[in-house]
C-alpha cells in the first residue's frame, strides 16, 4: 500500500488505554500505528466468508490488549446506575433496522409471520437473549431503549442481532452500522 493510499483517523481515547496500547506495541516491535492497524484488520470480516458477529470482533480485541477484566474490574461503580452506552434515538434506530431486515428477509423467505419467528425462535435459543422482547420490537409493539440495549450488551451480547445474523445468514451490515451509530461515545469511558 502507498503512502497516498492511507489516510489519518484522529480518535480519543483514554490515558490508561493509549499507554497500555503503546506498551503491547512496543513489546511487539511494532510502531503505534502498525500495531493498532493489524489489531483492526485482524478484527476486520475476513474476504474468505467467513462472517463474524461484531460482538466477537470486539471480544477478540478486547483479549488481545488485556483489558476485558482489568475494565470491568477498575469500575466499580453499579451498572444500573452506570450511563448507559447506547443513546434512546440509537437505540430506537437499531430496533428500527433490525424490524425492517426481519422483514425484508421473513419476505425473501415467502415465510408467513408466524414462521419466521418459529425458525428465529430457534436461533434465538442459541445465544443469551430476551426472545420475549425481541419479537416485540420485531413485530413493532416495542420501541428499543438505551437502556435496553446498554444491558444487553453488558450482559455480553446483542442476541436479537446474533441471531438475526445466523437466521439470514448474512453479517447484516445495516445493522451493525445502527449498532455503532447508537453508541454515546461520551458515555464509554
Amino acid at each position: 500500500m502507498k503512502s497516498e493510499d492511507k489516510s489519518q483517523l484522529n480518535i480519543k481515547i483514554d490515558p490508561k488505554l493509549l499507554l497500555r496500547l503503546k506498551s503491547k506495541a512496543i513489546k511487539s516491535g511494532k510502531t503505534l500505528t502498525a500495531f493498532i492497524t493489524e489489531l483492526l484488520e485482524e478484527g476486520s470480516i475476513k474476504a474468505s466468508g467467513d462472517i463474524e458477529i461484531l460482538e466477537k470482533r470486539l471480544l477478540r480485541i478486547e483479549e488481545q490488549l488485556n483489558l476485558k477484566d482489568n475494565f470491568w474490574s477498575e469500575k466499580k461503580e453499579d451498572l444500573n446506575q452506570a450511563k448507559c452506552i447506547f443513546s434512546d434515538s440509537g437505540a430506537k434506530r437499531y430496533g428500527d433496522v433490525a424490524k425492517e431486515l426481519f422483514e425484508f428477509h421473513r419476505k425473501e423467505k415467502k415465510l408467513s409471520l408466524k414462521d419466521a419467528i418459529a425458525e428465529l425462535s430457534t436461533c434465538l435459543g442459541h445465544y443469551d437473549s430476551q426472545p420475549e422482547l425481541v419479537f416485540e420490537l420485531l413485530m413493532g409493539n416495542h420501541e428499543l431503549t438505551g437502556l435496553e440495549m446498554t444491558d444487553a450488551y453488558r450482559n455480553g451480547s446483542c442476541g436479537m442481532r446474533s441471531a438475526l445474523s445466523e437466521w439470514t445468514n448474512s453479517s447484516l451490515e445495516p445493522l451493525n452500522e445502527a449498532f455503532l451509530n447508537a453508541v454515546e461515545v461520551k458515555n464509554l469511558v
